[in-house]
């Protein structure tokens, strides 16, 4: 990879990290091309994305973006970043879903608005309701 390319990734990187709801780490180790693409596919339809780059390339992007560099240290092993333009919760659940059925994914940690999540915290993310159903929910309680 030459020198123009890794900055252009730098800087793709960066700009996702900033623009993002969310940022998710997962562990794609011994994923086919197939399961990715699947993965990328149902990320897309919730509004999230998949990048797969290099460690090294991501923590040069990371250190310009003040939200997410507490995931520096976890940049560890065979990683993909996911990035949520839409709602957390869907793309959470999307990835906790996609781990359950293919054992190789493991979700690592995820990022929102400063704030660091562990694998088991993202769990619990994907468990919380849609902000649709939640605000259903707050009209129902107001019309009794």
């Amino acid at each position: 990879m030459k020198k123009q390319q890794k900055q252009a990734t730098i800087e793709s990187l960066e700009a996702r990290f900033s623009k993002s709801q969310a940022a998710f780490l997962v562990n794609c180790q011994g994923l086919s091309v197939l399961q990715l693409k699947t993965l990328r596919f149902a990320l897309d339809d919730k509004g999230g994305s998949l990048k797969v780059a290099k460690n090294r390339l991501a923590k040069l992007a990371l250190k310009n973006v003040s939200d997410c560099q507490g995931l520096s240290p976890l940049l560890v092993g065979q990683l993909a970043y996911v990035f949520s333009e839409g709602e957390i919760t869907s793309v959470a659940k999307v990835l906790v879903d996609f781990a359950k059925n293919n054992a190789k994914l493991k979700v690592v940690a995820g990022c929102s608005e400063s704030k660091i999540y562990d694998a088991k915290s993202v769990v619990l993310l994907a468990a919380l309701p849609s902000r649709e159903v939640l605000l259903s929910q707050l009209c129902g309680v107001l019309n009794t």
